[in-house]
């Protein structure tokens, strides 16, 4: 991705406020809005809100079946979804005998092999085989072991970041995704247990890949936040069960946020309400 673009001024807050009008059902304002932010920077595939999905349904709704085909292309090509997946549902069945909808059957099984190449198994491997230490020392409660995984971990993800130019993360094609082993990848857990001096190596890092797209948007806010934990007053309002008073300079909360690539802090109640809604999460 291109040191140019600039997703915190340009990409998350429209990519957010998609998110909650496409929860709402309004499909015109969040196709819109996504088509906006994709004019802005190339478009990401969030984990909670993967873009080129939500674009290629609301296409669908909005009778732009070609479009809609497109964005289905991009998961299928770029993000090793599974085409039988789209294909088994009810929203693209009247598209199936469309001249473009056959062109993406044909090349499926050839973009799936082409992103499979691209996994880095053992990179893989190795960022599973750290989630699983960094966890089991905690539910184990080995405070020694807890030292030891936490410092071995932190040399191994910064070797990582720095080689990769990106946090790990299954938006980016070397980590792969769960269709690989059906195994939950998810490391910004790490970001919650990086030590207040480790903090500061990291801060400035995280900032400047989220900036450029190559990060969860949410890891910068994460690190300051569960490092606040033990005095209790936060700067970005992480924690869902924490009320205004618990939050230093609440006046100012969203415009912080809003600088480290995240949604106001409303706008991201809202939409978790959407998705308990929606979803029943």
């Amino acid at each position: 991705i291109n040191e140019e673009y600039d997703y915190i001024n340009n990409y998350y807050q429209f990519v957010y406020q998609a998110q909650y009008e496409y929860l709402k059902e309004d499909y015109q304002k969040a196709y819109d809005l996504l088509k906006t932010a994709e004019k802005n920077c190339p478009l990401l595939k969030q984990m909670e809100i993967n873009e080129p999905a939500i674009l290629a349904e609301c296409a669908m709704r909005l009778n732009k079946p070609e479009e809609a085909v497109h964005y289905i292309e991009v998961l299928v090509r770029d993000y090793g979804a599974k085409f039988e997946n789209f294909k088994d549902a009810p929203l693209y069945k009247d598209i199936q005998n469309t001249r473009y909808w056959r062109k993406l059957e044909r090349k499926a099984k050839k973009y799936h092999d082409a992103y499979l190449k691209q996994v880095d198994l053992d990179l893989r491997n190795e960022v599973l085989k750290m989630m699983e230490e960094d966890q089991s020392v905690r539910i184990n409660r080995d405070y020694e072991g807890l030292k030891r995984v936490d410092s071995i971990n932190h040399l191994k993800f910064k070797k990582i970041v720095a080689d990769c130019d990106c946090f790990p993360d299954e938006m980016f094609p070397q980590f792969g995704n769960y269709t690989i082993d059906d195994k939950f990848f998810h490391p910004t857990t790490f970001v919650f247990h990086i030590s207040r001096e480790r903090a500061e190596y990291w801060k400035p890092i995280f900032l400047d890949l989220i900036r450029r797209g190559r990060a969860p948007a949410n890891i910068y806010g994460d690190l300051i936040d569960s490092n606040l934990r033990s005095n209790g007053v936060y700067l970005y309002g992480i924690y869902n069960n924490i009320g205004s008073d618990k939050i230093d300079d609440f006046e100012n909360l969203d415009k912080r946020r809003i600088a480290v690539g995240l949604p106001p802090l409303q706008l991201r109640k809202d939409i978790l309400e959407l998705i308990k809604k929606k979803y029943g999460i």
